[in-house]
């Protein structure tokens, strides 16, 4: 990657980048699930289990799209890792519940993954790593800013 001159388009193209770098070596290095996979069992473990969640909560917590979650976890429910049912207090909604092998493989690639989580952030010491979540949060307060506008 060619570094630009500016830091806001370093931070603005190295994002994409960095995601991209970020996928490509998670999904070859963690076994047992890919690394949006990975994302979406954290999130799921990390909301209250009753009620289950939504689908629609799942895709607002991870900020993505309803049907980009559907999708994903319904590759996820064939796989065994998840249960996708109706929700009882609204027939238009569906629930997601963890299954034990999704939860199994969460904890398994959660322990598998140290090694990754300790490379990755390799010479990054503690104040790096507060300011680039500050400039992280910060970014995403602006653009959740700039998407209520468009709305």
């Amino acid at each position: 990657m060619k570094i630009p001159d500016r830091s806001d388009y370093l931070l603005f193209g190295g994002v994409f980048a960095l995601a991209n770098k970020l996928q490509f070596v998670g999904d070859k290095i963690v076994d047992g699930l890919s690394t949006k996979q990975w994302f979406m069992i954290r999130n799921i473990i990390d909301m209250p289990s009753d009620p289950p969640p939504t689908i629609t909560r799942i895709a607002r917590e991870m900020d993505t799209t309803r049907q980009n979650a559907t999708k994903m976890l319904e590759t996820m429910e064939r796989e065994g890792l998840v249960v996708i049912e109706g929700n009882e207090s609204d027939r238009r909604s569906r629930s997601v519940r963890l299954t034990e092998s999704g939860l199994c493989r969460a904890k398994q690639v959660s322990e598998n993954s140290q090694s990754f989580m300790k490379q990755l952030f390799m010479g990054i010491g503690p104040e790096e790593l507060d300011a680039a979540g500050k400039v992280l949060l910060k970014m995403f307060e602006n653009l959740l800013k700039m998407q209520e506008e468009l709305l």
